[in-house]
């Protein structure tokens, strides 16, 4: 590996050590705790497993007891082992994140570039210092798109069931990954040129599809029922319930990006068990939208309104709002379908859009998540022009600005008790929007010319080396088009 990245991982490494012991100082002499709230859970639950009971038995421990088996170091040798362990999981994300940009013909300067986006992204390192477990989801993913690249499917399947198992999340990239592996199966048995694909039939395709697909989801079906089964045997009813059936129904009416966050608490369940939130349907908030929408009646443009409004202010406003939350996996299906179809010879791309668009609509979108698609960023990265078209940074300003709009009204409910939930809600939408922006613009700068899929039949071919490798992009050169200029 080239010396420029070996330099970085060790700087991420003493980076990292440098924060595992300031959260050991702040734990132990300030108010607020460095160490995350979810790292104390993973240790309690670990330590009813090494009491020889459930990991279930400690509240709010939602995960695979597989975690709780992995951090028994945690009552063994050191509290801080869990946070370690992520921490080198970590820089192995980076060098995994360098050695797929490499396979795909980056430069040393992009792949350098890229490896130091993940590694020194305040948002990565913070958080497996401070004891998320999300990173192992990451190095299982990286590792499976390595895998794949380099035509070992059974590994591939067998790290991705892993992954599934500890996050269900990932379960979103099975269709891409089964139309990737038919598309390079197809492709394998045809004379191959560069940047141009034979006709094949439709049943080619489908015969395919359903091959791969057989030979793909036993593997990682496998291990994934196989653990399953294993661990309901062993915690019962529970283990699937907190497990994965409590994602499919869980409720975050605070600390949610997501834009059926209003939704979402006025069907929360209360502490009385009344099933709704006591002020959501008459907050100040709703009062004046209503007020608004009155003021509309004293106008000229307001005629049709004043025409509808007895019929609005007949309906039940707040059971309206509760509708669209119940509804939310619609719109991700759909997406998730059409980037599969359209993004699967550029799988480490269509991942991302994916991760990202399945976020930003989801039931529940909090900060920890933004880690699920950022540690795919860098892999599309070396592909956009530079310096950055003024359309994507825009985007990506935006994208950001909107965040930052949302705590500012989070704050003032969180910190200063105002009823501010449709200010909230309405920071969601921006919050959303600003995500299609992000995505439209990625899909519309990164140059598809050289894909994952042919980057991969190059591999398999035995066209040489990652030196050796023809610059499949160099085509478009020959043909009299000016290429921009990348990293």
């Amino acid at each position: 590996m080239q010396q420029q990245v070996q330099r970085l991982l060790w700087a991420a490494a003493l980076l990292r050590g440098l924060l595992l012991l300031f959260g050991e100082v702040q734990d132990r002499c300030m108010r607020v705790k460095y160490t995350d709230v979810d790292y104390q859970v993973f240790t309690d639950a670990a330590r009813f497993v090494a009491q020889d009971g459930s990991p279930y038995e400690r509240s709010t421990y939602r995960y695979s007891p597989l975690l709780a088996y992995i951090l028994l170091p945690n009552i063994w040798v050191t509290r801080s082992f869990g946070k370690v362990l992520f921490s080198v999981c970590d820089i192995i994300a980076g060098w995994l994140i360098a050695r797929i940009v490499r396979l795909q013909g980056a430069s040393p300067q992009a792949t350098t570039i890229a490896t130091a986006v993940w590694l020194f992204n305040p948002w990565t390192f913070t958080i497996s210092t401070r004891g998320s477990c999300d990173v192992l989801v990451v190095v299982l993913l990286l590792s499976m798109l390595l895998c794949l690249h380099k035509g070992a499917n059974a590994l591939a399947a067998v790290t991705y069931g892993l992954a599934v198992h500890l996050r269900i999340y990932p379960i979103i990239y099975a269709p891409a990954i089964v139309l990737f592996l038919a598309a390079r199966a197809v492709r394998l048995r045809q004379p191959f040129r560069a940047g141009s694909a034979g006709k094949v039939s439709l049943r080619s395709k489908l015969v395919q599809i359903v091959i791969q697909g057989l030979h793909f989801g036993l593997l990682s079906g496998s291990l994934f029922v196989g653990l399953h089964f294993l661990f309901s045997n062993m915690y019962g009813d529970m283990y699937t319930q907190e497990a994965f059936l409590h994602h499919l129904t869980r409720k975050d009416h605070r600390h949610n990006f997501s834009i059926y966050y209003y939704s979402i608490y006025l069907t929360y369940d209360g502490l009385d068990g009344s099933g709704a939130a006591p002020t959501a349907p008459s907050t100040p908030s709703a009062e004046a939208a209503l007020a608004f929408l009155h003021s509309l009646l004293s106008k000229p443009k307001g005629r049709l309104l004043h025409e509808a409004m007895p019929g609005l202010l007949g309906m039940d406003l707040s059971r309206l709002l509760q509708q669209p939350a119940r509804m939310a996996f619609l719109p991700q299906i759909l997406i998730l379908v059409a980037m599969s179809l359209k993004l699967h010879e550029d799988l480490p791309l269509g991942c991302l859009l994916q991760t990202l668009c399945f976020v930003a609509f989801n039931k529940v979108c909090t900060a920890q998540y933004f880690v699920w698609w950022m540690c795919l960023m860098p892999l599309v990265m070396p592909r956009i022009s530079w310096p950055l078209p003024p359309s994507l940074l825009r985007a990506a300003t935006f994208w950001a600005a909107m965040q930052l709009h949302w705590l500012a009204w989070a704050y003032l409910l969180e910190f200063q008790g105002q009823p501010v939930h449709l200010g909230i809600w309405f920071a969601s939408l921006l919050f959303l929007v600003s995500n299609v922006m992000l995505v439209v613009q990625l899909l519309r700068h990164v140059d598809k010319s050289n894909s994952f899929l042919t980057r991969s039949l190059f591999a398999l071919k035995g066209s040489g080396s990652i030196g050796e490798t023809p610059d499949i992009g160099n085509e478009d050169v020959d043909r009299g088009k000016q290429k921009p200029k990348q990293l």
